[in-house]
This record gives C-alpha cells, structure tokens and sequence, in this order.
C-alpha cells in the first residue's frame, strides 16, 4: 500500500494526488498538520525536514513531491508524465521547477501574511515573493503551447495558479494574463483538478 501523507490545502500535495490520479496509482490519503513554526515530531520521524508531502511505501518513505511524482511515474499504467508532443523531458522539468518556485513562494507569502504578526512583517521580502511568483507567471504564459498536454509541467502549472487564487486572491494574477487564465479555466474542468481541488476554506 502506498500512503501519501499530505494536507488538501497543499499546493505540493494536490500536484502528487493529480500525478496519481492521471497515472492511475493508487493512493492512501492520510492528513498531517504541518505548522510552519511547531515541528511536528512525528512527521519529523518519517521526515526528517518535517514538511509534507510525504509518500510512505514498504520500502520506505519518499519525500519531496517531485521525487514521489517520479516513483509515481515509474508505476503508473499509460503515458508517462516525463514526455509528450506539446513539449520535451527537459521543457516539461524546467516548467515543473517553476511551477514548484511559485508554490513555494506563495506557501511562503501565506505564512508571513497570517503566521507573522503585522507588526514584524518584512515589506521587502513580500515584495520579493510576489515578484517570483509573477515572474513565474510570465515564464507560462509565453509556453501555453507546452501545456496543450498532460504531463508533470501541466500538472504542477495547474496546482500553482489555483493555490493563487486559493490563497492569494488579491495578487489579481488572471488580469495581468489573461490567456494563461483561459488555460488553467479549461483545465480545471479536467477531472484531475475537480476531484483535487483545493478546500473551500
């Protein structure tokens, strides 16, 4: 059995769930809190970074979703995730990379914005998240083309721009780039992203 221990607010998380789901591997869902200040000590036994996604197997646990989606990819029945005809391995790596860059500089966003009290925010490190994420914003919407098919890039674009609008309406992002939003409001109709989407609250 594989057991993936995740929360369903995780951007990280949804993009293995997706991955699974498109490569018909089958999933344990098991729930962790994950506080960004107080370490989970059992986490911490399985991981030791104590962050999720965590995939546990019988041969013991992998972390860090683009290492699961690899051993997810390797088990999975169809089309692997690493190629298709819209974009090559190293195409499709690269938008996954940047796709991560942007999760990961949103989580961090929502965690200064929430966790940090107002008065100890860092203006200018805020500043320098949003930036990433709207550059990332700026590398996709030149490479629709490559997002025409399924495939880890498309994946983890998809799992980034909704955690946006999940977690940081106010970026307005879809404004600034409309074609990039007429795309991942086509792919959301994919049943992938409908049976993973993100809790309502």
């Amino acid at each position: 059995m594989l057991t993936l221990l995740h929360s369903p607010a995780s951007p990280f998380a949804r993009k293995v769930r997706m991955a699974a789901m498109e490569r018909q591997v089958s999933l344990h869902l098991e729930i962790v809190r994950v506080d960004p200040v107080v370490r989970n000590d059992h986490l911490a036994g399985i991981n030791p970074l104590a962050k999720i996604p965590v995939l546990k197997t019988p041969d013991g646990p992998i972390h860090d979703s683009r290492a699961i989606c690899r051993f997810i990819d390797r088990r999975g029945e169809g089309p692997s995730l690493y190629g298709s005809e819209t974009a090559d391995i190293w195409e499709i790596q690269v938008l996954e990379s940047i796709a991560d860059g942007v999760m990961e500089a949103a989580v961090n966003l929502r965690y200064e914005l929430v966790n940090r009290p107002a008065e100890m925010r860092w203006p200018e490190w805020i500043a320098a998240q949003r930036l990433r994420i709207s550059a990332g914003l700026n590398h996709f919407s030149g490479r629709i083309a490559q997002l025409a098919a399924p495939h880890i890039g498309t994946i983890a674009v998809g799992a980034a721009l909704e955690y946006l609008d999940f977690r940081h309406p106010e970026q307005e992002w879809r404004a600034a780039f409309p074609a990039l939003s007429d795309w991942v409001n086509s792919f959301a109709e994919e049943e992938i992203m409908r049976a993973t989407a993100y809790p309502a609250a």
